[in-house]
């Protein structure tokens, strides 16, 4: 009877033991086949990564060809660009002096008659002499002043010789200054001529746009003094 109930007991024992290995072998087996998904898994992303790191580098030397290749066009362009800002410069420069020389032997060949002192002068302001619409004009007080002048000059006449030079502060380019001081001059001799009678011939005008100024720039005040028509007479 005893071995018929040890039998008993050690049975279902055995059948439970076996059947926690199954498990426990199912469970392991599971778990190797997850562990081989990941490792696919790590190996895919690792080349994947490998591939997008060879693209990233393959830009990344393209992109720096393509830098270098724009700075040396950058600096060849800037030097083109100083160049010719030299020169131009040196254009400017150029034509300034001939303009000068071409005055100067203007001045000696129509103040041939007189000795080349100043027994007379009158300094135009803004206030004789506006450039309202780029266009000079001569105001009540600009004529008054020169009617004074012209009274003055023609009794003297052919021996004296009328020298008007215009002046501009530095606002605007050279050129354009040299222009607009030239205009504010050209107008006086005109009305010396129209009005006054006095010759042409015994005449000559210069400018010298913002080249000699005789207030600082930098103030209002100073530069509406630099806004000037000076006229000399010479004997």
């Amino acid at each position: 009877m005893r071995p018929l109930l040890l039998l008993a007991l050690l049975v279902p024992a055995a059948l439970a033991g076996c059947a926690t290995q199954q498990t426990l072998d199912a469970q392991s087996a599971a778990s190797t086949r997850e562990i081989d998904a990941m490792k696919q898994a790590v190996e895919r992303l690792t080349a994947g990564q490998q591939s997008m790191d060879a693209r990233l580098a393959k830009l990344e030397s393209g992109q720096a060809l393509i830098a270098s290749r724009l700075d040396a066009g950058a600096g060849t362009q800037h030097n083109i660009d100083s160049l010719r800002t030299q020169l131009d410069g040196m254009n400017g420069q150029i034509a300034k002096a001939q303009e000068t020389a071409e005055d100067a032997v203007k001045i000696a060949r129509d103040s041939r008659l007189v000795s080349g002192k100043i027994v007379d002068s009158l300094r135009l302001n803004e206030s004789m002499i506006s450039y309202a619409y780029e266009q000079p004009e001569l105001t009540a007080q600009g004529r008054a002043a020169l009617d004074k002048l012209i009274a003055d000059v023609k009794p003297k006449l052919p021996h004296v010789f009328v020298e008007i030079i215009g002046y501009t502060d530095n606002q605007s380019l050279d050129s354009q200054n040299r222009r607009i001081a030239l205009e504010r001059a050209e107008s006086v001799r005109r009305y010396l001529h129209e009005t006054g009678g006095i010759p042409l011939d015994r005449m000559s005008t210069i400018s010298y746009g913002d080249l000699k100024p005789i207030a600082s720039n930098i103030s209002y005040e100073g530069r509406e003094q630099n806004r000037r028509v000076l006229v000399q007479v010479l004997k």
